[in-house]
């Protein structure tokens, strides 16, 4: 816990920073091209790392995938929630590319370039809890013990479902900062998030909520995959965003990313914590056909365990 949240200590005011300027970097096109502009969602503040992590993987991409043809330019839209976000996308006005985790219906939607954009991190979730209830999760051993205590989710996120169709219990709450709220009341007892994502947010907060931890040491773990999506209409976008990750993917530049960007490189080496407790669960709202036990595009259960 100790290390990782020192490291994004020492690179959080750097990041924010530089998530800023790269954004608008990318906004900026070059004088007498023809790119294509390609607008995604704004972020809120707190977001910036992210933001800038997926806007970052996206213009490689882009990069990476053109084959000699201008390279596309990344525009900011407005500021939106993920709801108004694809509902804009299936319009194809507002929005060309939004990242977000996958289900059924969105697959039905939106086309969606299915190589996960974290390698499957976003589904082995450690817990945000209050640091008096360390104990209490030290004792959490399997799903039983785990139904004890409720979890906070936003409202409409896909994981409410896996989390209740675990026989999870479950507090939806309206805003994401007001989950940090809770949490500190104890209206809910832990917030699930992915295997990197809790650093950052801890160390944001830390001023507000200083009793707050990330609990590293067990993981929930269940299918689950962030994809950019894109409108149905918009193939030649999609295959142009999957053709540059494959690329990326082959020459290990894809790793590189996740492991020196500010938002996932505290995550690495992945079995830094030691004697890891799971609990698996499945995801019934994975689409079919998806294959996250191939190891080209999903960490697998080996990449947790340290070398012999």
């Amino acid at each position: 816990m100790f290390f990782g949240v020192f490291i994004v200590r020492a690179i959080f005011i750097m990041s924010l920073l530089v998530a800023i300027i790269a954004v608008h970097a990318y906004a900026q096109a070059p004088a007498g091209t023809s790119a294509r502009i390609v607008k995604v969602a704004a972020a809120k503040p707190e977001f910036a790392i992210a933001q800038d992590y997926f806007v970052q993987l996206l213009h490689k991409a882009l990069e990476r995938g053109a084959n000699g043809r201008p390279v596309p330019v990344i525009q900011e839209a407005q500021l939106m929630e993920q709801y108004v976000g694809v509902q804009e996308m299936i319009r194809g006005k507002k929005v060309d590319v939004y990242w977000m985790g996958t289900d059924q219906e969105r697959e039905r939607k939106l086309r969606a370039i299915r190589i996960p954009l974290d390698r499957g991190l976003i589904g082995h979730r450690r817990f945000i809890i209050q640091q008096r209830m360390q104990g209490a999760f030290d004792g959490v051993a399997d799903l039983t013990a785990l139904r004890a205590y409720s979890a906070c989710q936003g409202i409409d996120w896909p994981d409410t479902k896996v989390l209740r169709n675990a026989g999870l219990q479950v507090r939806e709450i309206t805003s994401f900062e007001r989950i940090f709220q809770e949490l500190a009341t104890l209206r809910c007892e832990y917030f699930p998030r992915g295997y990197f994502e809790g650093y950052s947010e801890i160390e944001q907060r830390k001023a507000i909520y200083p009793e707050l931890i990330f609990y590293e040491n067990l993981v929930l773990n269940y299918p689950f995959a962030l994809y950019f999506f894109v409108n149905t209409k918009d193939e030649e976008l999609a295959r142009w965003i999957e053709a540059g990750l494959e690329k990326m993917i082959d020459s290990g530049e894809f790793v590189k990313h996740m492991q020196s960007h500010p938002l996932t490189r505290v995550a690495f080496p992945l079995h830094k914590v030691k004697k890891l407790r799971w609990i698996n669960i499945d995801n019934p709202e994975m689409p079919v056909g998806t294959d996250y036990k191939n190891s080209r595009y999903w960490f697998q259960p080996e990449d947790f365990q340290a070398p012999r």
